[in-house]
């Protein structure tokens, strides 16, 4: 297992640990509810250093990383961001993945559903050591800053050209003579950034991070939180929905695929598939009940027969209500349908258009600042 490199800070700050595809995760900081709070309302510190990270020269990363995933690496311009996947020969999902052009270079890193020996194999026989490719995961971390108050934080860190930044953009900074790569790139809905930074520096990193947050009525999180935001947010999480179903047709990451494409890993599969058309796809659910009634592999019936079963599921302190993930006939796949949860005369379980919330920062005009 790869630990995290701030493991004895985490430890001091009575975080609890668990693994994740072969790394090592803070899980926990205090309880869930809490942590949700700052996100929701202010905002949370979180160690992503489980990230695969990995940088590669941009004269020949780029034909490199075009060939393995799924979007146009070639079109995305400096300073901005790609959002898409890397599969398998067969068309399943073994990574979400963020590419960034940072001017001379290619910053690649993924949230993996195999260990880094796993991923460093895949990379390894398509090329990687032909296009310069270095493996960062172990001597940098990456800090996420999320929440209604996240650019509070990165303005007092770095200064007041980050409102300007996108989502979905890269940018450099210094942080006690170091370079910092800074990533506009949240899961939750709200703002959201990712902080990638040497190991030399990461303690003194995350303390002003902390200090900062404390300051905005934030505070620490764990990843175990970010599964709940991810899917109010609705945005995918291949460690949720992603470790189950596999296809990405099914879970509805077709925007992150360039069908012009010639070439990149899993691509004959996956048209393979799109030419037979769809028969599934993955909806919101939505549950007036307690989340444990809607725990992934609960069973959901159109009268005596089961049409779907939960994918993945979370209670939101939003809606005050549980809200989840369920795949569907696609005939039977759109918002507004009723069913029964559990069994055929269980509790009524309804399709609802995702995501069902409307995250507090909408209402910041950052460009008002």
């Amino acid at each position: 297992m790869r630990p995290l490199a701030l493991h004895e800070e985490w430890k001091r700050l009575q975080a609890s640990f668990s693994e994740r595809s072969g790394a090592e995760i803070v899980s926990t900081v205090s309880d869930l509810k809490k942590e949700y709070g700052f996100v929701r309302d202010a905002v949370g510190i979180t160690d992503f250093s489980y990230m695969q990270k990995f940088r590669v020269p941009e004269e020949k990363g780029l034909d490199f990383l075009d060939r393995l995933v799924a979007g146009n690496v070639a079109k995305v311009r400096f300073g901005r961001v790609l959002h898409t996947f890397l599969s398998s020969e067969s068309g399943d999902i073994v990574a979400d993945c963020f590419i960034a052009n940072n001017d001379e270079e290619l910053i690649l890193l993924c949230e993996s559903l195999v260990d880094d020996a796993d991923l460093n194999a895949i990379l390894s026989a398509n090329g990687a050591a032909e296009a310069g490719l270095t493996d960062l995961s172990e001597d940098h971390v990456v800090l996420s800053v999320d929440g209604y108050k996240a650019w509070a934080v990165i303005k007092d860190l770095f200064g007041t050209d980050i409102v300007g930044l996108p989502y979905l953009s890269i940018e450099r900074y210094g942080f006690e003579g170091r370079d910092i790569r800074l990533f506009r790139a949240g899961k939750t809905s709200e703002f959201g950034y990712l902080i990638m930074a040497p190991v030399s520096c990461a303690t003194a990193l995350l303390s002003k991070l902390r200090e900062l947050a404390l300051h905005h009525d934030g505070g620490l999180c764990g990843s175990a939180v970010h599964n709940d935001l991810r899917l109010e947010g609705r945005f995918f999480n291949i460690f949720a929905e992603g470790a189950l179903v596999h296809d990405p047709l099914v879970l509805g990451l077709q925007w992150m695929i360039d069908f012009d494409k010639e070439k990149f890993l899993g691509r004959e599969a996956i048209f393979a598939r799109r030419s037979l058309g769809p028969t599934k796809k993955i909806i919101g659910v939505g549950y007036n009940g307690p989340v444990e009634n809607i725990a992934p592999g609960a069973p959901i019936f159109d009268g005596h027969e089961k049409v779907s079963e939960v994918t993945t599921s979370c209670f939101s302190h939003v809606l005050q209500s549980s809200v989840g993930l369920a795949i569907f006939p696609s005939a039977l796949a759109y918002s507004g349908l009723s069913f029964r949860l559990g069994s055929p005369n269980g509790p009524e379980i309804k399709t609802i258009s995702m995501p069902p919330i409307m995250p507090k920062s909408l209402s910041v005009k950052l460009d008002e600042m």
